[in-house]
Parts: C-alpha cells; sequence; structure tokens
C-alpha cells in the first residue's frame, strides 16, 4: 500500500472543472492535501454508450509527496 492511500481522507467525483476547482480551492484553505485527476467514464444517464468526462477530487490529511519516475512501484 502507498503511504498516500493512508493519508487519503476521501474522494469526491465532479461532472465539471469548476466545481473540482472549488474543491480543490476548499481543501487549500483547509489545509489539506490535494490531487486532481480527470478521466472519460460511460454516460449513465445516455443509452446511446456515450462517455463524459468526470473530475476526481482526492483530499489527504496532508499534501501528498510527489513520486518521481524513476520511483513509481511496480505492481
Amino acid at each position: 500500500m502507498a503511504e498516500n492511500d493512508t493519508n487519503l481522507l476521501s474522494t469526491h467525483f465532479f461532472d465539471s472543472a469548476s466545481e473540482a476547482t472549488e474543491a480543490v480551492r476548499a481543501a487549500d484553505l483547509l489545509g489539506l492535501g490535494v490531487a486532481l485527476s480527470n478521466r472519460i467514464v460511460p454516460d449513465t444517464d445516455s443509452d446511446d454508450g456515450s462517455f463524459v468526462e468526470e473530475w476526481v477530487v482526492d483530499i489527504f490529511a496532508s499534501v501528498p509527496e510527489a513520486e518521481a519516475d524513476g520511483e513509481a512501484e511496480v505492481a
């Protein structure tokens, strides 16, 4: 298990970048660590097999340390 996993408080999913940005700013005001990413997921509101962009905000108890490319864990 990665060190960041034990530091993780919660994960939030947003439909728009502006909502995700607001969550990042709120976490910053509270002095919490944040990881922001986005991904493409199936659109559950549509039957045509389309996809939508989803924003993911992970909130950490402290600022997570970034891993260098050469230091990433291999599963």
